[in-house]
């Protein structure tokens, strides 16, 4: 019953909106489902959400690489720790609305653009949770380790990389969504194809259906990112689950 109560909720509240709509109570800027629906072009969908997509994905893997790598490079090395920490967050605290203009005019309109902000979008969730996790091992096990004189990529596979993946997937989880975010942000500076394109489309000829559905991709493109990963972490961490009570 609790996993089907958000599932209730939304059927009640479409419902609803449906409802209001056969009155004639809804505001001229909110469409009702049956709208949408008529409104929605499979085909003229996936031209917009492809793009954004692929541009989302390539800029969380740049920005994953460059996270992990930056995280063990601040954990071999404890005097870079606060300086790469403290770059990863100046980034973060930049807002990308701010960023996309400069970069726009820089690299152009192009598909450089979006990947870029997906980056740096993406990059701090992944960058804290991997430096935090790289620390998380437990001083005693790694003590057992160097007492058998366990060789560094034994210590890497068995030790370091079990201990650190909750970390890291927690990351991820909240990496996704904002590279789908930065992105479709981007978009808006003057891409021709892409879910930011078809909302600053729509709401300049004042289309509220198009909006709407643009809204809606835009939601479920991030929540599946953080669905993917969420679902990745339960099939990969299995040792890390708190333990359930029989019933």
């Amino acid at each position: 019953m609790t996993r089907a109560l958000p599932l209730l909720v939304v059927v009640v509240l479409v419902g609803g909106v449906q409802a209001l709509h056969a009155l004639g109570r809804l505001p001229v800027f909110l469409p009702a489902p049956s709208e949408l629906w008529a409104a929605a072009d499979p085909r003229v969908l996936a031209a917009h959400i492809g793009p954004t997509l692929g541009r989302a994905a390539a800029g969380f893997a740049i920005a994953a690489g460059l996270a992990l790598g930056a995280a063990g490079l601040a954990t071999a090395v404890a005097a870079l720790f606060g300086p790469i920490y403290t770059l990863g967050a100046t980034l973060q605290a930049i807002p990308v609305i701010a960023l996309t203009p400069l970069l726009a005019v820089w690299l152009g309109t192009g598909p450089s653009t979006q990947v870029v902000i997906a980056v740096l979008a993406a990059q701090f969730p992944m960058l804290a949770g991997a430096m935090q996790g790289f620390r998380a091992v437990d001083a005693r096990q790694m003590e057992l380790f160097h007492t058998l004189a366990a060789p560094p990529w034994q210590r890497l596979r068995l030790l370091i990389v079990p201990a650190s993946l909750p970390y890291v997937f927690q990351g991820f989880k909240v990496a996704a969504p904002s590279a789908v975010l930065g992105t479709i942000t981007a978009e808006w500076a003057g891409a021709e194809r892409g879910v930011g394109a078809m909302m600053l489309n729509a709401l300049f000829a004042f289309d509220p259906p198009q909006v709407w559905l643009a809204v809606l991709s835009a939601c479920v493109l991030a929540g599946g990112g953080y669905a993917l990963w969420a679902a990745v972490e339960r099939l990969v961490v299995v040792w890390d689950r708190p333990a359930e009570l029989a019933p």
